[in-house]
């Protein structure tokens, strides 16, 4: 067997394979098991952007013989086309070999006589009225692309095939299309079929709202942040297969740094690994590692994978009509998901608290300055193309829906005002603590000049 390269061991795009760690012991990959084991349930994995809820899935799936078929959502999908877009890399002869693969019968359970394809699943959709004597395959498959299909239509499909179908981002489709679509959903309840929905997890409720007779049918599965203990078992995975030395300190350090999110846990890891000379009797493999040979790295892939985020942060921390604004409300709010604990989401009353204990006593910001800050959030973003939070007003929770945002925003803080050992040795410290005066004294007041612009104090 070839040695696998760095890349392979710390992969930094697509499923992990020696550096997948099943959480809290597995009891995410079981729970998800067991739901999608039962017929006519409603799966729903829910979770910030890349915290492995598509790895989990793909993890699971091969245990239960099942391919995915996927459904990306977005804003221009209509309830038109949106089952029509499940059957678009649908290969009938790569599920077939896939069913072999995994020794299961597919003649017997695709068709009565062995039939396979598309003219097999148009003979069950006859309310579909295809014509498909002398026709081929793609052009039955070009049919079923530009067709009015319901749910009911992919039941067949999904009860005849090793298939699992797979919602992605259903958040992005205009509301009249979600409720058209999760109106359709009861079929698959009704039938037996299982549905996998992935979603970021402040916006699960809204599969209720637009059917509410999916209560009770529905199993909300929450990936949220890695705790730090399942990280580091990344780290020493990856590693060990390498024979490098790795104690507790560097592990639980890369692990804090990656704010609970794996994909970051990978790219510190390869990209410290990577400077290394690997070889068996090399001075690298001999040494003891610590936390203060992996800082140079951190600050690396802060500035290389996620530098785009430049741009981003200046406009929010500034937010609209920066010279005429009294106080640096929106740096106050980016720097309230700074510190420690971690937290995706803060309720109205934890920011107002956060943001109270960076300015100090006598410092206060306004409520409605706050209020006004939060409401324009929304339109700001939407200026800039793209959100990294987002403000539900109805709910009063502020979330962050990009958490390498946070990573990013941590290291831009530490490099811009911490520039020797012992200042970076104090962030880590302060930050590890919880402690928020530092991050008042040495790091919001070290962008904004101070927390009041200079015509207030």
């Amino acid at each position: 067997m070839p040695e696998l390269s760095v890349q392979q061991v710390f992969p930094t795009v697509g499923k992990p394979t020696i550096t997948y760690v099943e959480r809290d012991n597995g009891e995410l990959e079981r729970r998800l098991k067991g739901s999608l084991e039962t017929p006519g349930q409603i799966c729903l994995i829910t979770g910030p952007s890349k915290l492995g809820k598509t790895s989990l899935y793909q993890r699971v799936l091969p245990l239960l013989k099942r391919q995915a078929i996927v459904i990306r959502c977005s804003s221009q999908l209509s309830a038109r086309n949106f089952w029509a877009t499940a059957l678009e890399r649908l290969d009938f002869s790569q599920v077939a070999e896939q069913s072999k693969a995994w020794g299961l019968t597919t003649q017997t359970d695709i068709g009565i006589k062995g039939e396979v394809g598309w003219a097999w699943l148009a003979k069950l959709a006859p309310s579909l009225n295809f014509s498909i004597q002398g026709k081929t395959d793609e052009e039955i498959k070009r049919q079923f692309a530009t067709s009015e299909l319901s749910a009911a239509h992919l039941i067949p499909l999904l009860r005849g095939m090793p298939l699992q179908l797979v919602v992605e981002d259903f958040h992005y489709l205009s509301e009249n299309t979600k409720k058209e679509i999760f109106q359709q959903w009861k079929a698959f309840v009704d039938e037996g079929v299982s549905v996998l929905v992935v979603s970021t997890n402040h916006h699960s409720t809204e599969i209720f709202s637009s059917n509410s007779d999916l209560r009770g049918r529905t199993r909300n599965i929450d990936v949220g942040h890695w705790q730090s203990a399942d990280l580091a078992k990344i780290v020493q995975t990856g590693m060990d297969h390498f024979r490098l030395k790795n104690g507790q300190a560097i592990r639980s350090y890369i692990a804090r740094e990656s704010m609970g999110v794996p994909i970051i846990t990978q790219q510190i890891c390869q990209e410290f690994v990577s400077g290394l000379d690997l070889s068996t009797y090399s001075q690298d493999v001999r040494k003891n590692y610590h936390p203060d040979h992996v800082k140079p790295s951190i600050l690396h892939v802060a500035k290389e994978f996620y530098g785009s985020f430049d741009g981003d942060f200046e406009r929010l921390s500034q937010g609209p009509r920066a010279a005429s604004r009294k106080y640096a409300t929106y740096e106050l709010i980016l720097g309230a998901f700074v510190a420690e604990p971690l937290k995706f989401s803060l309720s109205k009353s934890e920011l107002v608290t956060r943001i109270s204990s960076l300015c100090g006593a006598g410092e206060n910001v306004p409520t409605a300055s706050i209020n006004s800050s939060l409401n324009a959030l929304s339109k700001l973003q939407k200026d800039m193309g793209g959100a990294l939070i987002e403000w539900q007003s109805q709910k009063q929770m502020l979330h962050v829906i990009e958490p390498t945002f946070l990573f990013y925003l941590r290291q831009k803080l530490r490099d811009r005002q911490l520039n020797d050992s012992t200042q970076i040795d104090l962030f880590d410290k302060i930050l590890q603590d919880g402690d928020i005066t530092f991050i008042r004294e040495r790091v919001i007041r070290g962008h904004a000049g101070r927390v009041f612009r200079s015509d207030n104090r």
